[in-house]
């Protein structure tokens, strides 16, 4: 609808880190040293063959705790000293139940209203 003129925009205006504009010879000399640095590249990469890069491509990276799961998530937060006194906690928790697991008895079981009603092999006679 409105036609807006457009200001032509210089070819070279690259700036350095004060804000100054650098020169046409220091655009080039940065130019030539990234096309140096990607023909090595291309150069390393064809002695590596296909394989190569897409093996390296494919290699894999350390993982963050974001992607951990069950043990190893486990074993990375415990070994956080700020996890510390929990994972105590948990150890002890753990722990007694094992204990009281074990010595929880087949005359205890069937006392046990829970475990009789539920786990408690019903047999002819006790009915």
């Amino acid at each position: 609808k409105y036609l807006v003129k457009k200001k032509a925009i210089p070819k070279y205006r690259v700036t350095n880190r004060e804000g100054n504009m650098v020169s046409k010879e220091e655009v080039a000399e940065i130019n030539t040293y990234f096309q140096n640095r990607m023909a090595e590249s291309k150069k390393i990469w064809a002695a590596r063959g296909p394989e190569a890069r897409v093996a390296a491509a494919a290699k894999p990276r350390p993982q963050t705790w974001r992607q951990m799961s069950g043990l190893s998530l486990m074993a990375h937060e415990a070994s956080h000293i700020g996890n510390r006194p929990f994972m105590v906690g948990f150890g002890v928790c753990a722990l007694g139940a094992l204990y009281i697991q074990t010595k929880f008895t087949d005359e205890m079981k069937e006392d046990s209203l829970y475990w009789s009603t539920y786990h408690l092999k019903k047999t002819p006679e006790r009915h």
